[in-house]
């Protein structure tokens, strides 16, 4: 009698499915706002620096909280922006993209309303907010992936 000792024939192929791949559009539109939020964070802690220099009666714990600490929070977010562009994870991630794309946009507006001749100043807040707020909209707007 003669019985086939390997069981492996009796196992059904598997069906091919496809890969589900990010866009790559968002992962663009990430890293621009992402790297738009790190020049924005550097722009205000050279612009706070130098003010903190030039004042007399500048005191450290202001400067320490609103200079360097909103930088650092401005960083922080460029990260979660960056690593939500290339993975995509997170329904709050989301969300505070594009409450700081929403705030970014609003800066941009406000400063062409403002004071519309430094909107192109790589030292202030315009030209980072005109970069980084649509881009970071867009990226948390657009789908996640294609099927």
């Amino acid at each position: 009698m003669d019985t086939p000792t390997s069981t492996r024939t009796n196992i059904p192929k598997r069906t091919h499915t496809p890969t589900i791949r990010f866009f790559r559009s968002r992962r663009l539109l990430g890293a621009i706002g992402a790297l738009a939020l790190v020049g924005l964070g550097a722009a205000h802690t050279v612009t706070n620096a130098g003010g903190f220099a030039t004042d007399p009666d500048a005191s450290w714990p202001l400067f320490l909280v609103f200079g360097v600490g909103i930088s650092l929070v401005l960083w922080a977010i460029a990260v979660i922006a960056w690593r939500y562009s290339r993975r995509g994870v997170g329904r709050v991630t989301r969300v505070i993209i594009v409450v700081v794309g929403v705030l970014l946009c609003l800066m941009a507006v406000n400063v062409l309303r403002v004071h519309p001749e430094i909107i192109l100043s790589p030292a202030g807040p315009g030209l980072w907010s005109l970069i980084g707020g649509p881009a970071l909209l867009a990226a948390a707007l657009l789908p996640g992936r294609v099927r």
